[in-house]
């Protein structure tokens, strides 16, 4: 059985007193969780899913399987699998394509007659990760799934969660300088993956150009316009995921306002060498590969500027495109 426990169970907590799930019915101040470990996941990987139950009260939570006989629970930590797959009639679990295709049976679990008490403290989370590909075959294919959970019989708010899975993208930017390649951290950083790459699809970044360079240190771009004042039409900003990647030459990372580590939005920058300081300030969510890349760069970084930082010359991204991203050895990712 594939299945990982991300969260703390508080253990030894005494049932007089707490409030007990009933069927059928809104538990307050109850919520359910569910949240990929990647947004894009390649074809053929794991499909980890994060399922966790909050409780935002002042009181115990006792939660127990509708239609199951309760047991004293196990000293492993964790949700149960029989909590997460928790339906009477079929799976709490469903899977949907973009067509609309669904599967609300989990293929190879085998459902019991018991299952074990889960008891969450005050304000406290109680969650599992589980490898949906194992239960749900058509999430070994590519496509754009939609995966909605809801736990003890509609008694908790379902939650949803879309998940891409697919061949992993390299972004290929064009200037007149030549073309620089960005390997994309999905791992590390896939709210601003999935935000960069959105961009690339709606053809967001060609035309753009790069109106900010420090000699030595980076160049920006991506700002609609061309001043460094402009973000996303939508308004859409992107959270902070600060990771272990660090800031050193080729280094692409999201834009921010100074006193906001969450308004990443389009703009974003290349280093050009190792700064220490923005480790852990920006987020770092690709990196510039191979040779050709660095010596675009170089050239770049060459042009003169003005006493505001602004090159002499425009300096296009003619183009922005995605192409596929050489398969990652096995073992590499979980």
């Amino acid at each position: 059985m594939k299945m990982r426990a991300i969260f703390v169970l508080v253990a030894g907590l005494a049932l007089a007193g707490t409030v007990a799930a009933q069927p059928f019915g809104v538990l307050p101040g109850v919520r359910a969780h569910v949240e990929p470990a990647s947004l894009t996941i390649p074809v053929g990987k794991p499909v980890w899913v994060r399922f966790a139950i909050e409780n935002l009260t002042d009181e115990p939570v006792t939660l127990s399987v509708p239609g199951m006989e309760p047991e004293i629970p196990s000293p492993e930590m964790g949700l149960p699998l029989s909590h997460i797959f928790s339906h009477n009639s079929s799976s709490s679990v469903t899977v949907t394509t973009e067509s609309s295709r669904s599967w609300d049976t989990p293929s190879g679990y085998r459902t019991t007659t018991r299952a074990p008490i889960v008891m969450v403290a005050p304000h406290s989370v109680v969650g599992t990760a589980v490898d949906l590909r194992e239960y749900y075959p058509a999430l070994r294919s590519g496509g754009r799934f939609r995966v909605t959970w809801q736990p003890y019989g509609g008694e908790i708010p379902s939650a949803v969660a879309t998940v891409t899975i697919a061949v992993r993208k390299n972004v290929v930017i064009t200037t007149d300088e030549g073309k620089m390649t960005l390997q994309l951290f999905y791992d590390d950083a896939p709210q601003h993956v999935d935000n960069f790459l959105e961009l690339v699809k709606a053809d967001f970044y060609s035309g753009k150009s790069f109106h900010r360079l420090e000699p030595g240190y980076l160049l920006q771009g991506g700002c609609p316009r061309g001043d460094g004042t402009g973000i996303r039409a939508d308004g859409k900003r992107v959270p902070a995921e600060h990771n272990d990647q660090p800031h050193q030459k080729g280094s692409v990372s999201m834009a921010l306002l100074d006193d906001d580590p969450d308004s990443g939005s389009c703009q974003f920058f290349i280093a050009n060498t190792r700064q220490k300081d923005w480790d852990g300030r920006y987020t770092v969510f690709a990196q510039l590969e191979g040779e050709e890349s660095f010596a675009t760069l170089e050239r770049l970084m060459s042009t003169p500027v003005d006493e505001n930082g602004r090159p002499v010359k425009t300096l296009y991204m003619r183009s922005v495109r995605l192409v596929d991203a050489p398969p990652v050895p096995a073992g590499s990712l979980p």
